[in-house]
């Protein structure tokens, strides 16, 4: 298994939906999400990598968001809210030009709450995005404080002879 942090930079996260109700500002403890005005009706995605739901990510993006020669991709980050937020995670692979497969799931957070991902590779898909869609009203502030992923790589087995 091979696993490293990922840098959090707020270029790495791209606002989907209903953007002008969404800023992202990074400090030294990770990075902010603020949300402003927001309507439970409101579409609030913050999405790690670039380009639509529908395309891989750019080239930018692609050793970061690779399957290499993974199984599965797990990621790991801690969020931290002010209040309890439902944030509903849509988990999204990639062939070379489009999207091959998606889940979704549903975490809360409520303070400081540290999720797991678990992406099993989907046959013939190369990459992964995950997508954040938050669930909330009026004013918040949500922190993404690390992120991590690792890759679950299967070792190669050789047949074993014997010489009698």
């Amino acid at each position: 298994m091979s696993s490293r942090p990922l840098e959090l930079a707020s270029y790495q996260f791209f606002p989907q939906g209903d953007r002008d109700k969404i800023l992202l500002e990074e400090d030294a403890d990770g990075v902010w999400f603020d949300f402003q005005q927001a309507d439970p009706t409101d579409k609030l995605y913050i999405q790690l990598f670039d380009q639509g739901f529908q395309y891989p990510p750019s080239k930018l993006y692609r050793a970061d968001a690779s399957f290499g020669q993974a199984e599965s991709v797990t990621l790991t980050c801690e969020l931290e809210a002010e209040s309890s937020c439902d944030i509903q995670v849509f988990k999204m692979q990639y062939g070379q030009k489009k999207r091959m497969h998606s889940e979704t799931e549903w975490l809360t957070v409520n303070g400081k709450t540290t999720c797991s991902l678990q992406l099993k590779r989907f046959k013939g898909a190369d990459y992964f995005k995950i997508a954040f869609k938050f669930l909330l009203e009026g004013d918040m502030r949500v922190r993404l404080t690390a992120l991590h992923v690792n890759r679950l790589v299967p070792i190669k087995q050789e047949e074993s002879y014997h010489v009698i």
